[in-house]
């Protein structure tokens, strides 16, 4: 082979490959609701978390400057020094995307403990909702204690409906009710809140192992009409 063709061609591979590790594969992604995302908007003020909301309009558009570990450690940095009003500010939808695409970056249940925090603030419900539950392939993450619905098709084949009701956090009692056209293959990952020690996952009887401040998983083939019994000790919640 011509020795310039073969470095021209270890260029593009060594290109390639350095260009998908800056643009990772989402771990799971939002269940998409039209015009919730502010990046949707023809114009917006991000307001403090301008410096932040750089990295999301960067991975977006696939700017060669994205950087995911920049990303987060810039994060923590604003994470350690925000206050608690932060929750008031108008811009909170942009805050709402940075935590919601850094979830679905690297499916980290810290993200979705920030969102259930903004969750309080009940005007941003339309932006919260997509992080409910969020979804890689045939692999279902349930972030957030709220009443919601996912519905998508199998990758073997088949609908798949799970519905979550709840009146958290008013009651600790979750409910994921599972609707399907045939018996499937689903991991279910449910995120146990960091002040939930003790919560209680059960399905036909069987006790699953959870952990604070992770995702309990359940890994089965699932039918119609299964259900999993989610128990939050809610009297531990903060603030209560």
């Amino acid at each position: 082979m011509n020795p310039k063709l073969y470095s021209l061609l270890l260029f593009i591979v060594l290109f390639s490959c350095t260009y998908k590790d800056q643009f990772p594969e989402k771990k799971s992604e939002r269940i998409s609701v039209d015009n919730t995302s502010v990046t949707q908007k023809d114009s917006w003020n991000y307001g403090p978390f301008e410096g932040l909301f750089t990295f999301v309009t960067q991975f977006d558009a696939q700017d060669s400057a994205f950087d995911l570990q920049v990303f987060k450690a810039k994060y923590d940095q604003f994470y350690t020094n925000k206050n608690e009003t932060i929750c008031d500010s108008t811009e909170l939808p942009a805050w709402i995307e940075i935590n919601g695409l850094l979830l679905e970056l690297t499916a980290d249940a810290k993200y979705a403990k920030e969102l259930e925090e903004i969750a309080r603030n009940k005007t941003t419900e339309d932006y919260i909702q997509p992080f409910v539950f969020t979804r890689s392939v045939d692999h279902i993450y349930v972030n957030l204690f709220k009443p919601a619905e996912i519905n998508y098709q199998h990758s073997l084949g088949g609908d798949v409906t799970i519905r979550q009701e709840t009146t958290y956090p008013e009651s600790g009692s979750v409910r994921l009710h599972f609707g399907m056209t045939e018996r499937q293959y689903i991991e279910l990952y449910i995120r146990i809140p960091e002040w939930a020690e003790g919560t209680s996952v059960i399905v036909k009887n069987v006790k699953y192992f959870t952990q604070p401040g992770s995702y309990c998983v359940i890994a089965k083939k699932w039918k119609q009409g299964d259900v999993v019994e989610i128990e939050l000790p809610i009297e531990n919640y903060p603030n209560r």
